[in-house]
């Protein structure tokens, strides 16, 4: 959950600052932020097949922001063990744990 938040906390932050220098950069991590919301509320809806596609695909658009590609490392493998895929899982918490030290 408090991944979610956090994804959410950073998807504000970051729409507040579209109109400044570097707008393209923001842009691409604003549509990172926004796949990763649409993943994590298809998830709190049961529907984790559907919430691993919109994260995987908000790693591939990427971010800078290393605490919010953590946050879904993290909610990867949180989706993946609801599925089942435990080597998945254990995949991602290992990527998030990685950016975490």
């Amino acid at each position: 959950m408090f991944n979610a938040c956090f994804i959410e906390y950073c998807a504000t932050r970051k729409r507040k600052k579209m109109s400044e220098p570097g707008e393209s950069m923001q842009r691409m991590e604003a549509s990172c932020l926004e796949l990763a919301l649409e993943g994590e509320r298809l998830c709190k809806a049961g529907d984790f097949k559907g919430g691993t596609a919109f994260f995987e695909a908000a790693v591939k658009v990427g971010t800078e922001d290393l605490k919010t590609l953590s946050a879904i490392y993290s909610q990867l493998g949180n989706a993946y063990f609801y599925l089942k895929e435990y080597g998945k899982a254990l995949e991602y918490h290992r990527h998030d744990l990685t950016l975490a030290r």
